[in-house]
């Protein structure tokens, strides 16, 4: 027969074993976004377009976030669908591609924020450029099971 005291025991013991699982889940979590924005990065770095295109939702848009420079306001932001991006990769052409993939002389993004150094995480999710941590900025959301980008700011002069 158990007493008040085994049984207040065991709800301490099940407690702590919900808390150690419910930290385990979220450092689990936490490596799943490092591992989602190390390989947003390499495929930066390789102009991988499928790669890059992985980092995306398929069904839910993303934000870019355009700020002036010299001012640090927001000069525009314009929501992005998957398939914007897939038609511009496809192509070799507009201004996803050339932001993500082959920069212009002008759109020098993927150069600037991708040029082998280690991202700054900042908070649950979001990562900043370590030489511009104020500027160039990665925020990402869950998605399912799976990390997919949710916003990006960029400087714009």
């Amino acid at each position: 027969m158990l007493t008040h005291k085994n049984k207040l025991g065991i709800v301490a013991l099940v407690a702590l074993v919900l808390a150690f699982t419910w930290v385990g889940c979220c450092l689990a979590a936490e490596d799943d976004l490092d591992r989602a924005m190390q390989s947003f990065v390499q495929a930066m770095q390789a102009r991988n377009t499928q790669e890059v295109l992985g980092a995306f939702s398929r069904t839910s848009p993303w934000k870019y976030k355009s700020f002036n420079a010299m001012t640090n306001k927001l000069d525009s932001q314009v929501a992005v669908s998957f398939a914007e991006m897939a038609k511009d990769f496809k192509a070799r052409k507009g201004n996803w591609y050339y932001m993500f993939i082959e920069n212009r002389p002008t759109e020098h993004f993927r150069d600037e924020n991708f040029r082998g150094q280690k991202w700054l995480r900042k908070g649950n999710t979001f990562f900043a450029n370590p030489k511009e941590p104020t500027g160039f900025y990665i925020k990402w959301r869950q998605d399912g099971k799976k990390w997919v980008i949710a916003e990006i700011g960029d400087y714009v002069s």
